[in-house]
């Protein structure tokens, strides 16, 4: 794979190119960062919703679909995540190389056109964005949001990195509640949206043989015309506290779910280390976790370890019947602190490796695998390949899992369960 390119553009907007020409299409991804926060946090949601839905040159989907076919059949999209300290609004076109064209035309300027027509002129009725598109986005907004409620997995997930970081900005929800999604107007969105323009950090990927220098200066010239002060850059680690949080919350449902939350110390550990650990731990089918707790004790249906990276936190989430849960909270328990001594076998360790080895050999055979992988690392002192990513985990010896595993831990436990364990499986 050829290397990974970046330079910023100007003030808070960067340019990123993954040069690879195996592919017969390429992918533009504009990622739009905002501080996570509790009273911006469903404008922002909507918002993207809305410069994704359509502009003043493509006024609805009727006329943003044929300029789409026009474009070869490309295809767009729009995401809201969070990452850090910060709120994550996402719009890529994914469409064919430059080389593939029927005539020899150049893709790259209009497809960079779109996505710069939608994010700099929106579909707006003075200062304010159309009700009518409002409306329609916010219903789909609510939907999204009462899905994630319903899916039990992520909801608990979500309370407890809620119980775990109380305080900070991690804590909020990425699309905001629904009831502040519910008071939003057009003229808020409009003035969220100048904000967008205003205080972003932008980053740009290019993956596959677009022509990334036409891409940046056309990005450029558009986010040049507006007023700029960007937000900082910088994501704060966690401040875990002393005492362990702990929360019982009640549903109708048939699976309970256990969630605990962890500290780690990112300043003493590298990001790598601490990756194996959990990999070891929670992350493969050859885990202590899957092993130990789900196969031998058969104490859980699922158990899984996962850690963030930027703000420094740890969970284990598992689906336990009602009877089990504190049973299961000790095995776990018991788990790290079997790492914690440096029980860790040699078998164990190469699983773990061979797994990223072949997640990573993975994110090269899809565009848009290899653009979330390189802006995920937006916030990192140093971006990698995904190459590059497997050689660090491999490098790291078993000394260096027992000390990233020896900074874990337990700050929040969150338990989701029922009265009567009755409702539907989760």
């Amino acid at each position: 794979m050829n290397k990974f390119n970046s330079r910023e553009l100007c003030p808070g907007v960067y340019l990123n190119s993954v040069p690879d020409g195996r592919f017969k299409t390429g992918k533009i991804l504009v990622d739009m960062y905002l501080p996570l926060i509790e009273d911006t946090a469903a404008e922002n949601a909507l918002l993207i919703q809305l410069l994704g839905r359509c502009c003043e040159r493509c006024p609805d989907y009727l006329s943003l679909n044929r300029e789409m076919n026009s474009l070869y059949g490309a295809l767009l999209s729009t995401s809201c995540s969070k990452i850090g300290d910060f709120q994550q609004l996402s719009l890529s076109i994914s469409a064919l190389d430059d080389r593939y064209t029927l005539f020899g035309e150049k893709l790259s300027g209009k497809l960079i056109g779109l996505l710069c027509d939608l994010i700099f002129r929106p579909r707006l009725e003075g200062e304010a964005f159309v009700s009518e598109d409002v409306e329609q986005e916010r219903r789909k907004l609510l939907e999204t949001i009462q899905a994630e409620i319903n899916e039990k997995r992520s909801y608990a997930i979500s309370q407890c990195v809620k119980l775990l970081c109380e305080g900070d900005k991690v804590a909020v929800d990425k699309y905001g509640s629904a009831e502040a999604v519910s008071a939003l107007t057009p003229e808020q969105l409009y003035k969220a949206w100048i904000n967008l323009k205003q205080r972003a950090l932008f980053n740009i990927t290019v993956v596959g043989e677009l022509d990334v220098d036409f891409i940046g200066e056309s990005f450029k010239a558009e986010i040049e015309k507006s007023p700029r002060q960007p937000y900082d850059k910088k994501i704060t680690p966690l401040v875990a506290v002393d005492e362990i949080k702990e929360k019982t919350e009640r549903q109708k449902v048939m699976q309970s779910k256990l969630v605990m939350g962890f500290s780690l110390d990112n300043k003493n550990n590298t990001r790598y280390s601490l990756k194996l650990m959990t990999l070891v731990l929670g992350g493969t089918p050859s885990s202590k976790l899957f092993l130990n707790v789900r196969e031998k004790k058969s104490l859980c249906y699922y158990c899984a370890a996962n850690n963030n990276s930027h703000k420094g936190y740890l969970l284990v989430d598992s689906g336990v019947e009602k009877q089990n849960i504190e049973q299961t909270r000790e095995e776990i328990l018991n788990q790290i602190n079997e790492m914690k001594n440096g029980n860790i076998t040699d078998f164990e360790i190469e699983a773990a490796k061979l797994a990223m080895a072949q997640t990573c050999g993975m994110i090269t055979d899809s565009i848009g695998a290899m653009a979330d992988f390189f802006a995920y690392q937006f916030f990192d002192d140093e971006i990698l390949t995904p190459e590059q990513r497997a050689e660090a985990i491999a490098s790291v010896t078993k000394d260096e899992i027992v000390k990233a595993a020896n900074s874990v831990e337990l700050k929040a436990v969150y338990i989701l369960t029922g009265d009567d364990e009755e409702g539907e499986q989760q």
